[in-house]
């Protein structure tokens, strides 16, 4: 385990900021909410940004082309220590103090094809990543097989096989074969919950305003990249299961991608028994490249043919160490029993600019914050940077270098969270003839010519919603979807996707938080895509960096304000509870959807009493609506509402 060491481009736009992108989605019920939330959402937010004090767009450009000049910053790589020290330097400056570490030692799987385009092309002489079939060349290799392994240099010939999984082949047809898969397409409608939550656009609990794909519907790779990528790339791992538990000789993996967007798309695979990553994980040689559609269809035909092929890959596996980093920007109380904090989280390992740009965004949002007074800081920042998430396994296989788990007393001070990653990005879109043609879109920001905000509210707590709401509206942030997960429907009353935020650190430590990802994986997950892409020049966005920084920035203002009692994790339960109520639970004349309305009508009346302090009011309204819950509810219902809402009146006394 580590040791803790504590020490001391493009033109402007203008963004959509109308009031009605407020009033379009804070809407919590139909009915006579919609006035109600709207009006609330519509109020000065008492965090609201002098954007004179926030870094420059013309510096946040600097600042990513520093970036794109270390190229991957996988850690303990090159690159990354290059980045993680430009970070970590500027966090003095910035304001922060007590800074500490936890230093992680692992397998570090290393292909060197940085920052050389030609290592992936057969004919260059460069070339690491070599695929023969039937005696013809590919001319270029797409990707490779995260900790796949490695070949001699001669390569690994063998039979290939094509993997059909209309009648997959037996285990023993396999060994010794390199097997060759193609991604599925989409499955047919009707769709799974899973299905609609990684590859549609669903319900949400507000979005801003603009052109959004229609819900529960596939999205062309036309308008979008990410869930079309999503897809494919989300398919390797369990092609790497099938091929190791079958002993095959390696894998070729063809992409349903055009040629651009396939190359340099790398996924976080792990190629062990169990799939798992780990201190002391045996890793299984397969080596495994991946091709786009327009290179793969002879490789495609030639398996079928049951061709002999050549697969060569060079990689290593190389000890490396990284380091996660906390540091902390004291509020008023800091160093004493009354501190509370706030933990804002990113991490600082990936292939591409954005995929892990969030560092400076907590960089930017430090500095806005340092130059207030501390004892204008209710609430003391926490700054985490993570090294864990492009690691083998991600952050769950590391568990055991996980700052919280080292020093969980460290915990009791957080009151709530924000999670940072993804940021400034342009959407990419195919096109033309076949699709294989690889653009930014034209569309606007807020029409989806950047990639989306996705934002987690890990508690459906209105507060949380509206305060994301204002703070997008505030400062121009042209492309927000907040949701707060598949356990309740939105405000459109349908199924919401889950959360696409996993550095908002509150759903894991049971407090509020707020989370943002931009939307993945698209150009943000390829090897090349630093400021620019495979789709161009220019394909990150400094101006809607700087929204994105606006907005965060104001969050955690009204996040260091705000009474915890008013973000407390019940008040999500209990309206969650109420949303989930199902029609045949109002036994009466009255319709569900009257009931539901007619309760949740009560419950935000009595949450808006305890916003406004008014913890008598609060507790007379939770009691009202606790005994309309007891009158109106079928009995196998009510209770464990009832229990919430009892809860609820027992934290505001």
């Amino acid at each position: 385990m580590g040791t803790a060491r504590r020490t001391g481009h493009s033109s402007r736009r203008t963004f959509l900021k109308a009031a009605a992108g407020v009033t379009a989605g804070t809407v919590l019920t139909p009915g006579s909410l919609w006035a109600q939330a709207a009006k609330v959402a519509a109020k000065a937010s008492t965090a609201a940004i002098d954007h004179k004090k926030l870094m420059t767009p013309a510096q946040a450009l600097e600042w990513h082309r520093f970036k794109a000049q270390c190229g991957p910053t996988y850690t303990g790589s090159v690159g990354w220590k290059k980045f993680t020290d430009f970070v970590f330097d500027k966090l003095p400056g910035c304001g922060a103090v007590d800074l500490d570490h936890v230093d992680i030692t692992y397998d570090h799987y290393i292909v060197d094809d940085w920052p050389n385009r030609q290592t992936h092309a057969y004919n260059s002489g460069a070339a690491v990543e070599k695929l023969v079939t039937d005696g013809t060349p590919v001319p270029v290799v797409a990707s490779y097989g995260m900790t796949s392994g490695f070949t001699p240099p001669e390569g690994v010939t063998a039979r290939l096989l094509f993997y059909d999984p209309a009648h997959p082949p037996v285990d023993a047809e396999i060994e010794g074969k390199i097997l060759v898969f193609q991604t599925a397409p989409y499955p047919s409608a009707p769709y799974t919950n899973n299905f609609l939550d990684n590859y549609t656009v669903t319900d949400y609990e507000w979005r801003s305003p603009g052109k959004w794909s229609p819900f529960h519907t596939v999205v062309p790779t036309g308008i979008s990249t990410s869930f079309h990528t999503r897809w494919v790339w989300g398919q390797v791992n369990g092609f790497a299961t099938t091929a190791l538990r079958a002993k095959a000789a390696g894998v070729v993996v063809v992409y349903d991608l055009s040629p651009a967007a396939a190359f340099g798309l790398t996924q976080r695979s792990v190629y062990t028994r169990n799939g798992r990553a780990g201190e002391g994980a045996q890793y299984i040689n397969c080596p495994t490249l991946t091709l786009d559609r327009v290179a793969g269809a002879k490789v495609l035909a030639d398996a079928r043919g049951g061709k002999m092929g050549t697969l060569s890959l060079t990689a290593r596996f190389q000890r490396d160490s990284g380091r996660s980093m906390i540091a902390y920007l004291p509020g008023a109380n800091y160093g004493t029993a009354r501190d509370e904090q706030i933990l804002i989280s990113t991490h600082t390992d990936a292939m591409s600019l954005l995929e892990e740009n969030g560092a400076f965004g907590l960089l930017a949002i430090m500095s806005y914050y340092n130059q207030m007074p501390k004892a204008s800081r209710p609430r003391t920042l926490v700054f985490s940077f993570d090294c864990r998430h492009f690691m083998p396994g991600g952050e769950g296989s590391w568990e055991d270098y996980d700052y919280y788990k080292i020093h969980p007393d460290r915990l009791k001070p957080i009151v709530s969270t924000i999670g940072v990653e993804h940021m400034g990005g342009r959407q990419t879109v195919e096109t033309g003839p076949d699709g294989n043609h690889y653009a930014y879109s034209t569309e606007k920001p807020e029409d989806g010519g950047v990639i989306t905000s996705l934002i987690d509210v890990n508690n459906n707590n209105i507060w949380l919603v509206e305060t994301v709401a204002r703070a997008a509206t505030d400062n121009g942030w042209p492309r927000v979807d907040v949701k707060s997960g598949t356990g309740q429907p939105g405000v459109n009353g349908v199924f919401q996707g889950s959360v696409k935020s996993p550095m908002n650190r509150g759903r894991a430590f049971k407090v509020p938080g707020v989370g943002l990802a931009g939307d993945w994986p698209g150009a943000w997950t390829q090897t090349y895509s630093q400021v620019d892409t495979e789709a161009g020049p220019s394909g990150f966005d400094e101006h809607y960096f700087l929204a994105q920084v606006a907005g965060l920035s104001q969050v955690a203002g009204d996040l260091m304000r705000v009474d915890p009692r008013v973000i407390d994790l019940g008040w999500g339960e209990i309206k969650t509870a109420l949303v989930k109520l199902k029609d045949e639970a109002f036994p009466s004349a009255q319709s569900g959807a009257a009931g539901r309305h007619a309760l949740l009508d009560q419950y935000t009346a009595a949450f808006r009493q305890a916003e406004q302090g008014a913890r008598e009011g609060a507790t007379t309204a939770l009691k009202t609506l606790s005994k309309s819950v007891s009158e109106q509810v079928a009995p196998e219902a009510r209770a464990a509402i009832v229990t919430k809402i009892d809860a609820q009146v027992t934290k505001l006394a």
